[in-house]
């Protein structure tokens, strides 16, 4: 279909795993290039080898913020430059959560160097907080069961994905003690490796050195491509605020109210351009039964890059 709008959208924390990316890494120079650049970053402001943490690593946990936050944010970023090498770019594009900072690339509202050094800065004014909790996504229950077991444990909704799919938030302790009654009582879940309680109101304290950092730097810019605030669930065509990437990771996020507003500009294909394929899945879980749009996820941990790519060619050159 001519007419059919091309959506990039971005995940956030709790999409990632090691050695992500890593069949494009190994085969494909664009992303390899690109992913150099953002060592090269990251290790003169931290120390830390990306290219070592993501592929050669030997530990099993990969919940340390302070090289998930970059490295999801220089994966993403990979990926879109792969694909516009391709010449294959956006009519729309959208994040969620840190899945916002990639976004904010490719429309123009700041480059990838600014992003990479953001999510650092980012991550680090968390850790200097000491702030301790967690993340876990209920399954199979509504909207009324996860506000009162919130309640009653003190934790937040960070994110309603789509329907009976929740994201809470919360202290570590409440979190696990959380954890404990839904195990008890098998109701299903799965914990995010995760250990901040992104998209709460226990997170913006833990962003003051961030807003601070954020407020030195270079303005940032109006989006020069079409650009859909995932925190905001609509098109922002203005200059951006230099508290927006404070916002995106305190906010509840809100899935099926985002998707209705991609929705309304038409029938899309929506392009997952995260890790994991999670952010196809949400996508996918609230487009209505009667919507023409389709969705397709080129990263996940069963490492089939190179093959979705290929279809992804099939599917574009059909529609020309």
């Amino acid at each position: 279909m001519k007419d059919r709008k091309l959506i990039f959208h971005f995940s956030g924390q709790g999409s990632h795993y090691r050695g992500m990316g890593y069949k494009l890494y190994e085969g494909n120079k664009v992303f390899k290039t690109s992913l150099e650049k953002s060592e090269v970053i990251i290790k003169k402001n931290i120390n830390r080898s990306l290219i070592n943490e993501l592929y050669y690593s030997k530990e099993e946990n990969f919940d340390d913020l302070l090289i998930t936050h970059p490295a999801i944010v220089s994966i993403e970023i990979a990926i879109y430059e792969l694909l516009k090498s391709m010449g294959i770019v956006p009519d729309y594009t959208f994040g969620s959560s840190l899945g916002e900072f990639a976004a904010g690339v490719v429309c123009g509202i700041w480059d990838a160097s600014t992003a990479i050094n953001a999510s650092i800065e980012q991550a680090k004014s968390i850790i200097n907080s000491n702030i301790e909790g967690g993340m876990l996504v209920i399954i199979n229950q509504d909207k009324g069961f996860v506000e009162n077991i919130c309640t009653k444990y003190s934790l937040f909704l960070a994110a309603h994905n789509f329907e009976d799919h929740f994201t809470i938030s919360g202290m570590l302790q409440n979190i696990s003690a959380c954890q404990s009654e839904l195990e008890e009582y098998n109701i299903q879940f799965f914990r995010l490796a995760v250990q901040v309680p992104f998209h709460s109101p226990l997170i913006p304290e833990s962003l003051n050195n961030f807003r601070y950092y954020m407020n030195i730097i270079s303005p940032l810019n109006k989006p020069k491509l079409k650009f859909i605030s995932g925190s905001r669930c609509k098109e922002v065509d203005v200059k951006i605020s230099q508290d927006y990437f404070s916002e995106v990771v305190t906010v509840t996020t809100n899935y099926p109210k985002l998707i209705d507003y991609v929705e309304s500009k038409g029938t899309c294909l929506y392009i997952d351009l995260g890790p994991s394929g999670t952010g196809s899945n949400f996508v996918k879980n609230n487009l209505d039964v009667f919507s023409k749009s389709k969705t397709f996820k080129i990263m996940t941990s069963f490492k089939k890059e190179f093959v979705q790519i290929e279809k992804l060619k099939k599917i574009l050159n059909n529609e020309l």
